[in-house]
């Protein structure tokens, strides 16, 4: 792989929270490296999806059009549609908690960054 060019990664539905968390991150780099627009960002990533991740997404395009809304073109609605599935509420606590008890020292990370 030359130096400047940078691989965007699939999404298979594993059902690891930190497995999808990194993929949005790398996808995230990816669009930035790339300089892609919003839209152009979801159609890529529909194809970076696989096995699982490819059935659900193609089921949620299916009951937007079912109820007469329009589809996700956005690359935040989407990832947010994503992270209902992918991302539990318990993960996203259990980050904060981590945050919350950082410690350098005797001191929590907050007190040390002031």
């Amino acid at each position: 792989m030359s130096p400047n060019k940078i691989e965007a990664p699939t999404f298979d539905g594993h059902h690891d929270p930190w497995i999808f968390d990194m993929w949005i991150r790398n996808m995230d780099r990816f669009f930035e490296w790339n300089n892609l627009s919003n839209n152009r960002k979801v159609r890529f990533a529909k194809m970076k999806l696989i096995d699982e991740a490819k059935i659900y997404w193609r089921d949620v395009e299916d009951c937007l059009e079912m109820r007469g809304k329009p589809p996700i073109t956005d690359w935040i609605k989407m990832t947010q549609k994503l992270q209902e599935k992918y991302l539990p509420q318990s993960y996203r606590n259990k980050l904060l908690d981590q945050l919350n008890n950082l410690r350098q020292g005797n001191k929590s990370i907050n007190e040390y960054i002031m």
